[in-house]
């Protein structure tokens, strides 16, 4: 017995929205497939979008300063293995995806 499990594109940072929609972490949560996004791609999704930390803060409803941006959205993006790095909580990424169009 073979078992189907889809292929996804590859671990290099997508650079187009029709990249990221295709990978794991664009599934919904309870799909058997699904993988939190990478730093790289939280990163990704928000330079595709053009979105300032700003943005992404008030469409999600973390903390921001005007002037300084957000403390939580730069933890999210942080490079891996940075101290600072945290990841995104599943509903934030979500909400992302539904602005962007992809979800």
């Amino acid at each position: 017995m073979s078992i189907n499990t889809p292929t996804y594109a590859g671990t290099a940072t997508p650079t187009t929205l029709e990249a990221l929609a295709s990978r794991p972490c664009a599934l919904a949560f309870a799909h058997e497939h699904y993988q939190p996004p990478t730093q790289d791609e939280v990163r990704a999704l928000i330079a595709l979008m053009g979105w300032s930390q700003n943005d992404v803060a008030k469409m999600v409803g973390v903390n921001y300063d005007p002037k300084k941006g957000s403390a939580t959205v730069r933890r999210w993006k942080a490079k891996e293995g940075d101290t600072h790095a945290r990841a995104i909580p599943y509903a934030a990424w979500r909400l992302m995806l539904i602005y962007a169009g992809i979800a």
